[in-house]
Order: C-alpha cells, then structure tokens, then sequence
C-alpha cells in the first residue's frame, strides 16, 4: 500500500507541476471568464439580478456543462502520454522490480492523473462562484449547489476522458490518438443527432447534458426553449455506463501492460 500512495502522490505531483497543463489551463480560465463577466455580444454579463432559488440548481448544471466543452480535450491530449512516459524514460521497468502489481500501478497512474487535471478546475470554479456571491448575482447557496454539480457533471466527463486517454495510446501514436480524440468530442458531444450520425444522445455521452437534465432540471443553453428530454433515470444509467465504460478501459490497459511485462 505504501508503494502505491507513494506513485500516486509522485504521478499526482508531477502531472499538476506541467507547464503544459496550466498553459493549457490558464487559456481557458481566461476564456471563461471572459465569457461570464464581459458585456454582450462577447459574453453573459454575470451582473444584474439575483439567480433565484428556482434557478440555483439549473444554473450550476448549465455552467458545468459548459465548462465539459472544451475542458476535457485539453485533458486528454494533456493525459495522453502519461502511460507511455514510464517506457520513454525506462522507469516501468524499475518500477516492475517492485512489489507494486500491474492492477495497483494503473489504479495509482489513474487517480493521480485524474486528481491532478480535476483540483486546478475545481479551485478557479470555486473561486467564480465566490466572485458572483460577492458581486450580488448568486445567494450563499450556490456554495453547496456547486460542488455537487461538479461532483455529477464534471468528474464524470473527466475520469472518462482520463481512462480513454490512458488506454487508447497503448495501440496508437499519442499524436495520432490526440487528432482524432480532439474530433471525437465534439462529435459525440455536441453534433446534434438529426444533422449527423453521433454518439450524442446516446447513453455514452460524457458531455453531462444527461445530468443536467435529469438531476437539475435545466438546459444546455438560456435560449433552447426545447422540452427536457432525459429523467433523473436516465441520467443515473449514463453515470452507471460511463463509469462501467472507465472499469473496462483500466482492466483493458492493465492486461496490455500485463502482457508487456510477460513478453519483455
């Protein structure tokens, strides 16, 4: 147990130290904020009235939701060399000459990955939501509607993007991988279904529309006037598939790495 807290404290430690990510981070940190706090027609204009109780819950959601566009693809061409960066610098091989298993060295490469790219988001979306209490748009409630959003809409989007960003540079070039995730989430995510064949829509859809729906009531957007279409139901077996769907990729990268270790 010692040798796996320690790999995931050090995978921990050095993917939050990246340049990479807080480049990548800090862009759209200021992206965002852009968007919430200028005057139209550049963004939203967090100001004016109070978001009501009402509107407290469909509020969170709708900002997690936006945050899932672009965030999780920084994520994983962020994470898509995490796996191979141990065979790159001939430290698997050390680390096979521990007592440390296979099953144990992708749950520690996991969790500190996915804990590294999820703490910075969490602390900025903190840090606006504090703003927006301060400046009177939000009630103190928002506090804790927040977190919980986060927790339903975001960690979700995030632990999925992860495990697929582990996996799938296992049996492709990360450069290949990061083109083609990069096209893939927007095409599972958000090409609506009716001008295009997609996944979105669909029950592996990680983009959190599914939550917002069905647990918070509320729309991806202020002018889509549509009928809310997913119950909490369904929303609970789009968590169930993609947290079955992050199972089965970490079970997947570790018989690969299994069978490595067997054949080197």
């Amino acid at each position: 147990m010692s040798v796996f807290t320690g790999l995931l404290r050090h995978e921990f430690g050095m993917s939050i130290r990246r340049r990479g990510l807080w480049f990548a981070y800090g862009a759209l940190f200021v992206f965002y904020t852009v968007l919430l706090f200028s005057p139209p027609p550049i963004g939203e204009m967090v100001k004016g009235e109070v978001i009501s109780s009402a509107q407290l819950w469909p509020v969170a959601g709708r900002f997690m939701v936006a945050l899932n566009v672009y965030f999780p693809v920084a994520v994983g061409i962020l994470c898509a060399d995490r796996m191979q960066r141990d065979y790159r610098l001939g430290l698997r091989e050390l680390q096979e000459s521990t007592p440390l298993r296979s099953a144990q060295y992708v749950l520690a490469k996991y969790f500190g990955v996915l804990a590294s790219v999820l703490l910075p988001v969490f602390v900025w979306v903190m840090v606006i939501v504090g703003v927006m209490i301060g400046i009177g748009h939000a009630p103190s409630a928002i506090l804790m509607a927040q977190p919980v959003a986060f927790a339903v809409i975001t960690i979700p989007a995030f632990a999925f993007v992860v495990a697929f960003s582990l996996a799938c540079p296992l049996v492709m070039p990360t450069s290949i991988f990061q083109i083609l995730f990069t096209g893939y989430w927007f095409w599972a995510n958000f090409i609506p279904p009716k001008l295009f064949p997609t996944l979105n829509g669909t029950l592996l859809t990680p983009s959190g529309v599914f939550a917002l729906q069905g647990f918070f009531h509320g729309r991806a957007s202020l002018t889509n006037k549509e009928p809310l279409i997913y119950s909490a139901h369904d929303a609970t077996l789009n968590l169930a598939v993609l947290g079955g769907s992050v199972v089965v990729l970490l079970v997947l990268v570790e018989r690969l790495l299994a069978r490595r270790a067997r054949l080197a």
